[in-house]
């Protein structure tokens, strides 16, 4: 008798502990709900996002597990999957149900990031506002000007996207943004000595071609004209003609180098920033992988508790 009271309160012991490590009231009365939300627990302990999405979506199917922490693991898992689009629609469906929740700012960051990686640039910018208005203490606020600096790149608006770089390395230089922001401001740097180039060739290709045009005006008056006359206007517009000529090619050959710098350059950028697009979805703090690791951790105890239960449970049937 006293062996069957000690299980009971064994067990009982194990339930409490479950529901305090999930922190959000999940409950065990239906044997279905349990093994799928352990399953899935299971696979995203051990990092198989695409298993833990497909798992954590059959989940919160159970109203014992539909809950903002069961929630939240499957955007994030949906995110480490690449499918950008499903966790763009759970994010908007999380911030509806649960806009109290602990996870809501982190949502929000993560919202305005997936409408950037999907090419809505200029609604990744309200959401990243929005989030940076309500949030301007958040650890992931230079993150946040990045991306809306980012989207304003996207969309050829050098000079606001320069302003928000410029913050980000004066506010924020221990930010793993900043390094790809030096980047971005050379770019337009470059952009911009580009343009004037093309806009001298241009204005230096009109000249030439109406020196040309002059040029063989003179030499088709030559003969009619007074030779002397004619042939010094003919010597006067072909040095000039000479002159633009060289001009256009040194500013071709500008061109060329501004050309080639760029494209190296944009290689080496593009390594930079996708090394810092490859940031943690959680935060950009020093320890970019606390939040994944507990919620690993929390999955991982979730299912040590259980294999404990089944195991006092063999012992004391034998």
């Amino acid at each position: 008798m006293r062996g069957v009271v000690l299980n009971i309160f064994r067990k009982a012991l194990v339930l409490g502990c479950v529901l305090s490590v999930c922190g959000a009231g999940l409950c065990f009365a239906s044997d279905a709900a349990s093994s799928a939300y352990v399953e899935a627990c299971k696979a995203f302990s051990r990092g198989e996002w695409d298993s833990a999405q497909i798992l954590l979506r059959k989940a919160v199917t159970y109203p014992q597990n539909d809950n903002a922490d069961t929630n939240y693991m499957l955007i994030t898992a949906e995110i480490y999957a690449g499918d950008d689009t499903r966790a763009l629609k759970d994010s908007e469906a999380f911030l509806r149900a649960y806009p109290k929740s602990i996870y809501t700012p982190r949502i929000q960051y993560m919202r305005g990031k997936l409408l950037y990686n999907l090419g809505e640039y200029e609604k990744s910018i309200i959401v990243l506002s929005d989030f940076c208005h309500q949030n301007e203490s958040s650890e992931l606020y230079p993150s946040a000007l990045f991306y809306i600096a980012e989207s304003l790149y996207s969309g050829y608006k050098y000079d606001e996207a320069e302003n928000l770089y410029e913050q980000i390395i004066a506010r924020y230089p221990e930010s793993d943004k900043v390094s790809a922001s030096q980047y971005r401001m050379e770019s337009i740097a470059q952009r911009s000595r580009e343009e004037k180039l093309l806009y001298l060739l241009k204005q230096t290709g009109e000249e030439y071609l109406a020196a040309k045009e002059d040029y063989e005006k003179q030499l088709r008056l030559y003969n009619s004209e007074a030779i002397n006359t004619t042939r010094e206007r003919l010597a006067d517009s072909q040095r000039k003609n000479q002159e633009l000529e060289e001009q256009v090619r040194d500013l071709e050959n500008q061109i060329a180098e501004l050309k080639a710098e760029q494209e190296a350059r944009e290689t080496q950028e593009q390594a930079v920033l996708v090394a810092a697009q490859k940031e943690d979805v959680f935060t950009d703090s020093s320890s970019p992988e606390d939040d994944v690791r507990l919620l690993k951790q929390k999955a991982r105890l979730v299912q040590w508790l259980i294999d404990e239960e089944k195991k006092n449970d063999e012992k004391n049937s034998k």
